[in-house]
């Protein structure tokens, strides 16, 4: 392997370069032309009898290709879980006042965006006039909610806690199913953060309500951001309608069944017709996507498993719990065999990886150490030494490079060029910042 290329951080040509560096976010022609129909129509918004176009398309496109009946357009996915916790709770009524005393507790993904727990706080307080405690439960080696720590917490203090929170992360959905049943058996509300499920659909049995973010750069549609809580129960769907639209529920024309929805405190978080639209259009390139996702995917798993690349497996990727989520493109996490038998630690592949031109990252904080958080975590009896190996072994690669063809070959000569000059290679990162995109 002595002819293989020297590594960029070396001070090799690297593999990926302005000439071929993958294209995102997508944008075109669709996305000016919707625009300006948005615009000329003069239609920024819909509500009750008038509904908006673009928004109720958007809706039943998104809540088709996820599993769901019914999809409600949301700002962004932060409020649409806060969105989807509040209608669950509403729908509770006054029959069940009692159930809410006592319960304060609210379970929520250790590995997450503090902006979902941002939004579970929102939900919980609108709803109940008062603020939870979230209880941070760790992840698998998957990235996402332990069903296990929290089916065994929910067994000692199912009477203090109001919801579970799980959340799809990098591509895993994880045991949703499991967290729906774990709901059904210890009467509490279960809403799947699935900001980070892409256009996938998750064949088993869903959470009663979902939230979905946009699907383009950052997330976010270039005119705002963008989000839907989706649900298949159709008296959660009106809630959710009237949350969203000042007030009032579905009117006649609405997607939604019509339904007299009783008095309740308007969320007001109406999505507009261009954040919609946008929407829309990135929804359908994600579908799209996704075709060459699950392709490439299968070609890493390949790759990475491949004893002539690397003498033994020194990278993990998740087995694809449902159809495989077009978002978060990659998650790998290092093995100890990474160290064992090329002596490379997982910042030294990052550091190298981000030289060749591939936005290799660590990932972020693990909520509990997350100083903004780290208070929730206080007097909780939990472990997260697998929250922390997570991000401290993982390497993230961005969606732009599993949605381009070419990226396993890309991967396949990166590989290479890191097991050839593994010599070389034997601390390269100690002395580098962490990639930062």
């Amino acid at each position: 392997m002595s002819g293989v290329a020297l590594p960029a951080v070396l001070g090799g040509d690297p593999v990926v370069t302005s000439a071929n560096d993958p294209v995102w976010p997508e944008v075109g022609g669709v996305e000016s032309a919707i625009l300006g129909e948005v615009t000329d129509g003069g239609q920024w918004v819909g509500y009750a009898n008038h509904p908006a176009k673009w928004r109720a398309v958007l809706e039943q496109v998104v809540a088709d290709t996820t599993g769901y009946r019914y999809g409600v357009g949301q700002p962004n996915g932060t409020l649409a879980i806060a969105s989807g916790l509040r209608a669950q709770l509403f729908a509770r009524g006054a029959s069940r006042a009692s159930w809410a005393q006592g319960r304060d507790e609210v379970l929520v993904a250790d590995l997450t965006h503090a902006s979902a727990h941002h939004g579970v706080v929102l939900g919980v307080a609108a709803q109940l006039g008062r603020s939870p405690r979230l209880v941070p439960i760790p992840a698998k080696l998957d990235a996402t909610m332990d069903e296990e720590v929290a089916a065994e917490y929910l067994a000692r203090h199912a009477d203090r806690v109001l919801a579970v929170v799980p959340a799809t992360m990098y591509g895993n959905f994880g045991a949703i199913d499991r967290f729906a049943a774990l709901g059904r058996q210890y009467d509490v509300v279960v809403h799947h953060d699935n900001a980070l499920g892409g256009a996938a659909r998750f064949d088993g049995d869903g959470a009663p309500t979902a939230s979905i973010s946009g699907q383009g750069g950052g997330k976010a549609a270039p005119s705002c951001e963008g989000g839907l809580t989706v649900t298949s129960d159709p008296e959660l769907a009106a809630l959710l309608r009237a949350d969203t639209d000042c007030g009032t529920g579905p009117g006649r024309l609405d997607p939604i069944p019509y339904a007299e929805v009783g008095p309740m405190m308007a969320g007001n978080q109406r999505m507009g017709e261009q954040p919609a639209a946008l929407l829309l259009v990135q929804w359908l390139r994600a579908l799209h996507a996704r075709l060459v996702m699950r392709e490439n995917r299968r070609l890493i798993r390949s790759l990475i498993a491949d004893a002539s690349v690397f003498p033994e497996p020194v990278l993990w990727n998740p087995p694809p719990d449902a159809e495989y989520p077009p978002f978060f493109a990659l998650y790998l996490s290092c093995t100890d065999a990474l160290e064992s038998s090329l002596g490379l630690t997982p910042k030294d592949l990052r550091v190298a990886l981000a030289a060749e031109g591939v936005w290799a990252e660590a990932g972020f904080t693990p909520t509990h150490l997350d100083p903004a958080w780290r208070h929730w975590a206080e007097g909780v009896d939990l472990s997260y030494d697998v929250s922390a190996r997570v991000v401290e072994r993982a390497v993230f690669v961005h969606t732009k490079f599993l949605r381009d063809p070419r990226f396993p070959d890309v991967l396949a000569e990166i590989f290479r060029r890191v097991v050839a000059h593994r010599d070389r290679l034997r601390g390269i990162g100690d002395g580098r910042p962490e990639p930062a995109w």
